[in-house]
C-alpha cells in the first residue's frame, strides 16, 4: 500500500464512550517515551506527553532521547520502551522490513497521529543559494546514520531537481544536530530537517546572517515516488518560522505516537483517550500543535496498524470509518 497525504476524518470534540474497565491496568507501571535528541520537535512533544501522563494518570513517565528514531524503533518492537514518537515514513519502512531494518518490525503499532512535519534543505543565507538545483557540486548532508528514513527522503528532495549522489559531494552525519553543526561550521553547504524545529531557530540565531530554506525542484512527484508516505505542500512565512522569505513548497510527512504489542489493550485505550481528550490543552502549550485539529489524529491512510486498544477508543469516539477498517485489515493481512 502506498500512503500519501493524510486523510482527515471529521469528529466532534466530545463523544459518548464505551469505557474499558479500570483506569489503567496494573501492567502499565512506568512509561518511557523514545524520542530524538533535545532541540528536536519529537523530544519537545514527547516531554509534553510524559508530563500529561504522569500528572493525569499518576504513572511515572520519562523521555529517553536517542540519536534518531532508527535506533529506538527496534526497542519498541521488542517491548524495551513503552512508546515512541516516530515519523510515518520510518514506521512504513520498519513495519515492512525495508532498509535499514533487516526484518519486518511487525510488533509495532500506531496509537495516533501527532502532527505533519514540513521538511526541506537549508543553507547559510550568506551563501546566496535559493534552490535545490544550486546544490550541484556542493557539500550536502545526504545521510543521517541514526535517521535512515531521512536519508531516503533527502534523496527524494534532491531528485526533484534531477540531482543524485553523483551530482553532489556526499556528507554523512550522525543525526540532525551534527548535520546542522556541519553547515554552521562551514564543513557542509546544506542539510535538511523540519523547518519548525527548535534546532532551526537556534541555528538561525547562531549563524551570522541566519539561514535560508531552499525551494524544491520542479519534479515534485519524486518525493512520494522515492519515499512513500511523504507528499509536497505549500507553506507561508510565519512568526514561528525562520529562513522562509515567501511562499514555498516543501516535503511533508506525518508523525505518530507508536507502541508495541507488549502494551495491553486497556492501557493503549486509556493513553489515547487521555491525549486525545487533552488535545486543546496540548495545543495551548505547544505552538507546533496549535494548528493541528484533534480530528486529524486518526488518519485512515496509516502506514502501520493501529493498536487494538487505540482502534477501540476511536470506534467509541465515532472517529473510526470503513476506510480505517479496510486499511487496518490490509496491514494485518486480513
Amino acid at each position: 500500500m502506498i500512503i500519501g497525504r493524510r486523510q482527515v476524518v471529521a469528529a466532534g470534540a466530545t463523544w459518548p464512550l464505551t469505557m474499558l474497565p479500570g483506569a489503567v491496568s496494573a501492567a502499565l507501571r512506568r512509561v518511557t517515551i523514545g524520542a530524538n535528541p533535545a532541540g528536536t520537535n519529537f523530544n519537545v512533544i514527547a516531554g509534553g506527553f510524559a508530563q500529561l501522563i504522569q500528572r493525569r494518570l499518576g504513572i511515572p513517565s520519562i523521555v529517553r532521547p536517542y540519536a534518531g528514531s532508527s535506533v529506538y524503533v527496534p526497542l519498541l518492537h521488542r517491548g524495551e520502551i513503552t512508546l515512541g514518537i516516530n515519523a510515518g515514513i520510518d514506521s512504513y519502512l520498519a513495519f515492512r522490513g525495508e532498509p535499514p531494518y533487516g526484518a519486518p518490525m511487525t510488533r509495532i503499532r500506531a496509537l495516533m497521529a501527532v502532527y505533519p512535519l514540513g521538511y526541506a534543505y537549508w543553507v547559510k543565507a550568506s551563501s546566496g543559494l535559493r534552490s535545490i538545483e544550486e546544490l550541484r557540486g556542493r557539500r550536502v548532508v545526504l545521510n543521517y546514520r541514526s535517521l535512515v528514513q531521512l536519508s531516503r527522503l533527502n534523496r527524494a528532495v534532491l531528485a526533484t531537481a534531477g540531482l543524485g549522489e553523483g551530482d553532489i559531494e556526499v556528507v554523512t552525519a550522525a543525526g540532525l544536530p551534527e548535520g546542522a553543526s556541519l553547515v554552521a561550521e562551514g564543513r557542509a553547504d546544506a542539510c535538511a530537517m523540519g523547518y519548525r524545529l527548535p534546532l532551526v531557530l537556534q541555528m538561525h540565531a547562531t549563524i551570522p546572517g541566519g539561514l535560508r530554506f531552499l525551494e524544491l525542484g520542479g519534479d515534485e512527484a519524486k518525493v512520494a515516488e522515492i519515499m512513500p508516505g511523504a507528499w509536497v505542500e505549500a507553506i507561508e512565512p510565519s512568526e514561528t518560522s525562520v529562513g522562509i522569505d515567501g511562499p514555498m513548497r516543501v516535503a511533508m510527512y506525518d508523525t505518530y505516537l507508536t507502541a508495541g504489542l507488549h502494551i495491553e489493550d486497556e492501557d493503549a485505550y486509556r493513553l489515547v483517550e487521555l491525549l486525545h481528550g487533552a488535545w486543546a490543552e496540548l495545543q495551548s502549550d505547544y505552538t507546533l500543535l496549535a494548528d493541528v485539529p484533534s480530528s486529524s489524529l486518526v488518519p485512515s491512510n496509516h502506514p502501520l496498524p493501529y493498536h487494538a486498544g487505540a482502534a477501540a477508543y476511536f470506534r467509541d469516539a465515532g472517529a473510526w470509518t470503513a476506510d480505517h477498517e479496510r486499511t487496518q485489515a490490509a496491514l494485518l493481512g486480513g
